[in-house]
């Protein structure tokens, strides 16, 4: 390996971790090249495998290389360190605000307004979409003066001030595109209901096909098109909810880029997180397509009366229960993965480094 190139995804510290990692599918994003070094020493019997992945994350300042700490109890399991319940005050807010925004508060105004008031559907609409966008937008400001301000801290690796993450990205996409329908669609003296009632959906759909995009995409080992946040433009794309995950939670939940280097740490080492990554992320593309596109349709079948309901509702339900499924399945991944990696690995072993040791300190154990 040249100098100067730091490893992309750290390794494991166990003999059995390649063995295991060759005999499942998913491997870790880009075309992983995989080597193996071991280093015994009799006296004191300390042992050393690691196991390195090239052709991810070479950038020199990529951190993605540094040494990630194991769990005690599952030793070479690169552990994510982060708790969402340490923050579900403020998690609940958020959440709490953004639903009102993005379903009931347009329903409520919409349907209040006019069954109480003698407004024209012009001066309805306009006072609708007046509210639209204030939550959203704030947290859209504040996530962009992050990345902008403190970008060391929560920029993705290799990327520029002006650069972003890819959910950046997405976000700015899907909040255009809805935003131009509100405002164009509520000008006209008789607006169009049901035209205005279509931008969740739309936004289903647009991450749908970017969710089957990326599956497609790490299913076939094609290599990215260009910088896909952490991962950079030539190496295997990666499941689109991975990248989802360490930019909200890097970014939006505070965590960085310590965050960025565990979780593709984690998804290196560990077969069935790449497996339960993958599961997470069809079951997104495929729910969302099917309810964005249902949605749409449905909105163009019924009376628009009723369309605006179902627009700004049948999101939010469709959310909630995909939510509820998600987390449940995923508690019981995460469960499965330290229950297997346990007995495959061994227990009881101090917290280690997945950073490969250095050639010289290898030749001084071995002698």
């Amino acid at each position: 390996m040249a100098d100067g190139t730091h490893l992309p995804y750290p390794a494991t510290t166990t003999a059995s971790t390649a063995t295991t990692t060759s005999n499942l599918k998913n491997d870790p994003p880009t075309g992983l090249n995989s080597s193996s070094t071991s280093t015994t020493a009799c006296e004191g019997a300390i042992t050393t495998t690691a196991e390195t992945h090239h052709g991810v994350g070479a950038h020199p300042e990529d951190p993605r290389g540094l040494p990630v700490a194991s769990l005690e109890e599952y030793p070479g399991l690169p552990r994510l360190n982060y708790r969402i319940l340490d923050y579900k005050f403020k998690l609940s807010i958020i959440v709490i605000l953004l639903v009102i925004e993005s379903s009931l508060l347009p329903i409520i105004l919409y349907y209040g307004i006019s069954a109480s008031t003698s407004l024209r559907p012009g001066l309805v609409f306009a006072i609708v979409t007046s509210f639209f966008g204030i939550v959203t937008g704030i947290e859209f400001g504040l996530r962009m003066l992050k990345l902008i301000l403190k970008g060391d801290k929560y920029r993705p690796p290799g990327g520029t001030k002006w650069s972003f993450d890819f959910t950046h990205h997405t976000l700015s996409v899907g909040y255009t595109v809805m935003s131009g329908i509100l405002i164009g669609g509520s000008i006209p003296h008789n607006p169009p209901v049901k035209v205005l009632a279509i931008p969740v959906s739309l936004f289903l759909i647009q991450m749908g096909v970017q969710l089957t995009w990326a599956g497609w995409m790490n299913a076939t080992k094609r290599k990215a098109p260009f910088k896909i946040s952490s991962v950079s433009k030539g190496e295997r794309v990666p499941p689109l909810v991975l990248t989802i995950i360490e930019d909200i939670v890097g970014v939006d939940g505070g965590a960085g880029v310590e965050y960025r280097r565990a979780v593709f740490a984690r998804y290196a080492a560990s077969p069935r997180f790449r497996k339960m990554i993958a599961n997470q992320n069809w079951f997104w593309a495929v729910g969302s397509m099917v309810f964005g596109v249902g949605t749409l349709v449905t909105i163009w079948c019924v009376d628009y009366y009723i369309a605006y309901g179902i627009g700004w509702g049948t999101p939010l339900v469709f959310t909630i229960v995909w939510t509820w499924i998600s987390v449940e399945w995923v508690r019981r991944d995460l469960r499965k993965e330290k229950r297997l990696w346990k007995e495959e690995h061994g227990q009881g072993a101090e917290m280690q480094q997945t950073q490969p040791q250095q050639p010289q300190q290898q030749q001084q154990e071995v002698k």
